[in-house]
């Protein structure tokens, strides 16, 4: 190698370790941004002509981003945010049922028959009858608020579900655009991280309200399924919509273009969207049906009970709670029947018109249902099946907290791991900075030691 090739190689070094260096320092400035994934420099040997050793030059950064850790991570992101999307809705139906404070149904129903055994004792008490009146009235109002509240959290969460989806189709737009401008970039042989940083801040939002499944396509762009449907493709997006069906469950909808949108329900497994369609289409559905037939059959045995009976006036057949026709509904349409608001004599409290004024076996019966069977087709009582009821939404918390924490354990886990091996570790970067930092200076050497060589060599020669 001649003192002038030397001089070459030496240079290529220079720029080579400066290439290092900048990469480092980029690596340090931005060692607390979010999503930013660690640059590494790629430098590769350049053969001097045919022999076999030469210098060095920059062939450009490298991502140190693992693929199969960063779809994991998006897999934990999303079933991580179900689970506490889920939870949160959960907390909001468990509240309805708290009767600690003695404002829930348990205590509705505790104070109704508690009236009905006063009345017995009292059948001709304009007070009794007036307060068994004033308890129906709470119960009903009670079963109306707790059933009218369940079905607006389901409206709510049927928004909330539309406003996701309007986020999620967003997104979907923002990653086509990405597409496309990494696609030119790398085309143009210019530099894509920056732009990739930012696809993967918009696949972690992504992750967070729907399953995120990503895969490079044949052109190497970046094909992103959710929910079982392609929603990217290079350019090219999906659109994504909510429904109801005809049970009034949420429907999620994919349509490409103006055409007619698939049912892609069933495939839906993470992110927030699956935690509302979760809580609203299972656990408020199922407390709402269980409410609705307890408020039914008590109701019902209730009505059927005081109808057989005679009020003080002396009229009989007449119900104590106006109710739906069939279950469906029968919480929100509870109230007193009109023959009786407003009309203590109204209530039946003697079993033949011939006991009054004084007459009370009615009443007693009366009573007794609150520990008749008479609810959950004959098999439980009414407190029975409202502690059912409780029970039932109390378990199903329980399960959404513990979800919560051990999505939450595996989230943290595997960032941990996505940190380690793209993020950026100062100790790491100051090992980088010092090792580029001594090949430039070495660099620098040999020019001067070769410099230093031809003035001598130029120097003998003019002698």
């Amino acid at each position: 190698m001649s003192l002038n090739s030397l001089m070459y190689t030496a240079r290529d070094a220079m720029s080579a370790q400066s290439y290092g260096l900048n990469v480092t320092g980029q690596n340090i400035s931005n060692a607390n941004t979010p999503g930013y994934v660690r640059r590494d420099p790629i430098l590769v040997t350049r053969a001097l002509g045919t022999m076999d050793y030469g210098g060095v030059q920059v062939e450009g950064l490298r991502r140190a981003a693992d693929q199969f850790t960063e779809r994991r991570y998006l897999e934990a992101v999303g079933l991580s945010s179900a689970a506490s999307e889920h939870d949160t809705q959960l907390s909001r139906l468990e509240s309805l049922f708290n009767d600690g404070a003695g404002s829930g149904l348990g205590t509705a129903f505790d104070q109704l028959f508690a009236a009905f055994s006063d009345l017995t004792s009292n059948p001709a008490d304009p007070a009794s009858r007036m307060a068994v009146l004033s308890r129906a009235e709470e119960l009903a109002t009670r079963f109306r608020s707790t059933g009218d509240a369940i079905a607006t959290q389901r409206s709510e969460l049927l928004t909330s579900a539309k406003e996701t989806t309007s986020q999620i189709n967003e997104l979907g737009n923002k990653l086509a655009e990405l597409n496309r401008k990494i696609s030119v970039a790398k085309g143009a042989g210019s530099d894509a991280a920056d732009l990739e940083d930012e696809q993967a801040q918009a696949l972690n939002k992504l992750s967070e309200l729907i399953d995120v499944h990503t895969f490079p396509d044949s052109k190497g762009g970046l094909v992103v399924q959710v929910a079982g449907t392609t929603l990217v493709e290079g350019a090219e997006v999906q659109k994504l919509s909510i429904d109801v069906d005809a049970s009034g469950s949420i429907q999620l909808l994919a349509a490409r273009g103006s055409g007619p949108g698939s049912d892609i329900t069933k495939h839906l497994s993470a992110g927030k969207l699956a935690g509302l369609c979760d809580a609203r289409d299972v656990d408020l559905a199922a407390a709402q049906t269980k409410l609705d037939q307890l408020a039914f059959d008590f109701a019902t045995a209730v009505n059927t009970q005081h109808a057989s009976g005679f009020g003080k006036d002396g009229v009989s057949g007449r119900a104590l709670f106006g109710i739906s026709a069939t279950a469906t509904g029968a919480a929100r349409s509870m109230s007193l029947d009109p023959s009786v608001r407003g009309n203590p004599d109204a209530i039946a409290a003697a079993s033949s018109a011939a006991t009054l004024p004084g007459g009370s076996d009615n009443s007693l019966l009366l009573q007794g249902i609150g520990t008749s069977l008479v609810a959950s087709g004959g098999t439980r009582s009414p407190s029975e099946a409202y502690s059912d009821l409780v029970g039932d939404v109390g378990t199903r918390r329980a399960a959404s907290q513990s979800e919560v924490g051990v999505r939450a354990a595996m989230q943290d886990q595997v960032y941990a791991m996505k940190e380690s091996a793209s993020g950026v570790s100062l100790d790491e970067e100051m090992v980088n900075l010092t090792r580029y930092q001594r090949a430039y200076e070495a660099a620098t050497k040999v020019i001067s030691t070769v410099d230093q060589m031809l003035e001598e060599l130029i120097g003998r020669l003019g002698r």
